[in-house]
């Protein structure tokens, strides 16, 4: 499509100079030279071969097109080459699009003053000359800032890109995050303190013998230390088990809900929109803060404030001190790693932290994040300079219509004839006009005044203010109504209503104008009733400006759609890869606090109840159990994850991000789900996810998964199925469901239909493996032979 454009534009430049000149002289016959026609040919075909390169060497083509064209004036007719003489303005478009602002500016003055010396070179040199002037400074600074404004749309594209790109690899690098993050905690809430207590333990019983007071010290730390560990461990899991929430400031309520349910009582105030890094960061760091609270204060009253301030985004965890007496200490159940990593996503974004005891009591977090949308140095926008080049030319008429009225004779009275309406008359045309400078901020507003304005001329001249014969300038103005509906279609709410502006335009243009025939009836009409009168302006009316109206909102409606449709495109495939990354973090934790559960607090639990009975061996035992368990399990955190097995498995509740990912790369996929929140096995669990996420790689096109879990077996339909003409699908499909002893069956209305057993008979598990690991297996004959599609 881009090679298409590229070349598309100069070819239809060139053809429409050719049919301008020389084919419409040599069709009516006019007296063309062989020369005229070779220097026509020539000046078309290298100014449009040189546009070809207007985006790579925007400049350079401009240094070939100028002189080219100027050449062309030589000894050919006036205005010959007038459809050629746009590729000048393309040229200046694309070094305004394609260089920096400043070369745009330098380009344009340049290009300003050649024109001008140009103008006055060739053509007769007479009063008119300032206007022109003024023509092709407009014409050259709109068209700058047209440039400008697709520079800006190029640049916002490219920014997406980028976000995009970091959205994917935030998602690729999500379970590795996770995963080392947890071995840091894990390390710093228990591995050191179950290492104390074994060390102390043993030491007591080398030593007892000759001083029994330490296995009394020892018994009351191991005690002490075990309750400690065990609730710093409760906590953790029930940390890990709460749900994820997409990193944005409105994320915050959501976390804040999530800690509230473990006994915090948080309050958030002041969320506001943030662009993606700096909302990620600000999410991550009232996270750890508040996972701070939750171990150094549980149940205290916690603050969580976000808003904007003079460094930029103000990021605030405060809370009040423990609500119970036995707060543990600060430090003695952590190595500071928390604040470590709050103030490293601060710095990496250029913020800073702080973090200490506040007066009074309690702890107290602050960041500052610079936000990237922050407003900086206020210069003229693109924007603004094209909203007055519109205003110009929504006045250039009026201002034709006005001027006519000052010179010509026949106008009316006065020295210059008719002069003095021409204040009134001048004023009613702006104040129609002006409106259209706020267009882009408020288009229906803009619209009603647009619309009611238009009464003004009726009401002078019903109210005998200004003469019936002047009414008519009124028709000049015509051009604000439709650069108004245009606006609404472009930038109005309520996409579907725009059509609307159309309506509005019509119902009030057509009674006005009908009002101002009935008041200055032509000559034409002389003696012609009322009824008729009204009902010919209804119909001429109606079909000269439904055409123009109608024009102007599908150029609006169709640039919207498309500006929309992209933006929503790389918002979906953004959110889509943040909503992997989560649920890959969220799998991850799942396995974690599943290897918690089998491997540590059983045997965490044990060493205080030992302790307190006394028995230092059974003490002993049960802490270098726990021990052995969580190096095991912080091993496997650790270590990279090169098997199939310690990557962090998908299960269906990860099947609206896999919908989501196909639904950015523009698929349509829909997810039913009935019986949602039933518990699976892991092996049940993954193997439906599976089982969905090979029939969904299977085609392209629009498809809708049914997810039945209410029953035993639970049902999976996929609609349409995918064709399998290789037969890869249905192999790949056979040795999934062999795994869980599933079946391939079809529905009484002849649909296929995949059955998992909800209940299999559970594999052994591995200490520390948890949820997320697959079964080997081999139960080929209850699968059918019936292929997809």
């Amino acid at each position: 499509m881009k090679r298409i454009s590229t070349w598309l534009v100069p070819a239809l430049l060139a053809v429409q100079q050719l049919l301008a000149w020389p084919g419409l002289p040599l069709l009516e016959g006019e007296s063309v030279t062989a020369v005229q026609v070779c220097t026509v040919l020539a000046v078309t075909a290298v100014t449009s071969v040189a546009l070809l390169w207007r985006r790579s060497a925007p400049m350079a083509v401009l240094t070939v097109v100028v002189p080219a064209l100027a050449l062309g004036m030589w000894g050919l007719p006036a205005d010959a080459t007038m459809a050629i003489s746009n590729a000048e303005f393309i040229a200046l478009f694309s070094v305004a699009v394609w260089r920096t602002q400043r070369t745009a500016v330098l380009t344009a003055l340049v290009l300003i003053v050649w024109e001008c010396l140009a103008y006055a070179v060739f053509q007769p040199f007479g009063p008119e000359y300032p206007l022109v002037v003024a023509v092709i400074v407009v014409f050259d600074v709109t068209v700058v800032a047209l440039g400008r404004a697709r520079h800006r749309w190029h640049a916002d594209r490219a920014r997406a890109a980028i976000e995009l790109a970091e959205a994917e690899d935030r998602r690729l690098r999500a379970a590795d995050t996770e995963r080392h993050r947890l071995a840091r905690e894990l390390h710093d809430v228990t591995a050191h303190h179950l290492t104390s207590i074994v060390v102390i333990a043993s030491a007591a019983q080398r030593i007892g013998g000759s001083r029994p007071e330490l296995m009394a010290e020892a018994r009351d730390f191991a005690a002490r230390t075990g309750r400690e560990t065990l609730a710093a461990l409760h906590r953790l899991v029930a940390l890990l088990q709460l749900p994820d929430q997409r990193p944005d400031a409105h994320g915050l309520e959501e976390l804040a809900e999530g800690f509230r349910r473990l006994g915090q009582r948080v309050t958030v105030t002041g969320t506001t929109a943030l662009p993606p890094g700096v909302a990620e960061a600000a999410y991550g760091i009232a996270r750890e803060a508040l996972t701070n609270t939750l171990r150094y204060a549980p149940g205290a009253a916690v603050a969580v404030r976000l808003g904007d301030g003079p460094g930029g985004v103000e990021l605030t965890v405060t809370d009040d001190g423990p609500a119970a007496a036995d707060r543990p200490p600060q430090g003695q159940l952590g190595s500071g790693r928390g604040l470590t990593g709050m103030r490293e996503r601060a710095e990496a974004l250029g913020g800073s932290l702080e973090a200490g005891p506040r007066d009074g009591g309690g702890w107290r977090v602050r960041a500052v994040l610079p936000a990237a949308g922050c407003p900086g140095p206020r210069r003229p926008r693109a924007e603004r300079v094209i909203d007055a080049a519109v205003l110009l030319l929504a006045l250039f008429v009026p201002a034709s219509a006005v001027l006519l009225l000052i010179t010509d004779p026949e106008l009316g009275p006065g020295t210059p004839p008719g002069s003095r309406w021409v204040p009134l008359i001048a004023l009613t045309l702006i104040a129609h006009a002006v409106p259209l400078m706020w267009r882009r901020d408020r288009p229906w507003i803009v619209l009603a005044v647009v619309v009611l304005t238009t009464w003004v001329w009726p009401a002078l001249v019903a109210t005998h203010v200004l003469p019936e014969h002047f009414g008519w300038f009124a028709l000049a103005g015509l051009g604000v109504e439709v650069l108004a509906v245009h606006a609404v279609a472009r930038y109005g709410r309520d996409t579907v209503l725009t059509w609307l502006a159309m309506v509005a335009v019509l119902f009030s243009t057509i009674p006005a104008a009908t009002l101002m025939l009935i008041l200055e009836p032509p000559e034409d009409f002389a003696g012609e009733p009322p009824g008729a009168l009204f009902l010919f302006m209804t119909v001429m009316c109606g079909l000269s400006m439904s055409q123009p109206l109608f024009a102007a909102w599908l150029t609006g409606f169709l640039v919207r759609r498309r500006r929309d449709r992209a933006r929503a495109r790389q918002d979906h495939a953004v959110a889509a890869a943040t909503a992997w990354a989560l649920a890959d973090a969220a799998a991850e934790r799942a396995r974690v606090a599943a290897g918690l559960h089998a491997a540590v607090l059983r045997d965490t639990a044990l060493v205080a109840e030992a302790a307190d009975r006394g028995d230092l061996d059974q003490v002993l035992s049960r802490a270098r159990a726990a021990l052995d368990g969580m190096r095991g399990l912080l091993n496997n955190l650790r270590e990279a994850p090169a098997q199939a097995d310690r990557t962090p498995q998908p299960t269906l509740a990860a099947l609206p991000a896999l919908a989501e990912r196909w639904r950015a790369n523009g698929r349509t996929v829909t997810i039913e789900t009935t019986g949602a929140g039933r518990t699976l096995s892991p092996d049940v669990d993954l193997s439906a996810y599976r089982v969905v996420e090979l029939l969904l790689a299977g085609d392209t096109g629009p498809v809708t998964v049914g997810v039945d879990l209410s029953g035993d077996p639970l049902r999976i339909t996929v609609t349409p199925m995918p064709s399998d003409p290789g037969g890869e699908v249905a192999a790949g499909l056979r040795a999934r469901l062999a795994a869980v002893g599933g079946s391939l069956a079809t529905t009484p209305a002849g649909r296929p239909e995949i059955r998992l057993p909800a209940t299999p008979a559970a594999a052994p598990a591995r200490p520390g493996g948890g949820a997320g690991q697959e079964r080997d297996g081999e139960n080929e004959e209850e699968v059918t032979s019936s292929q997809p599609g």
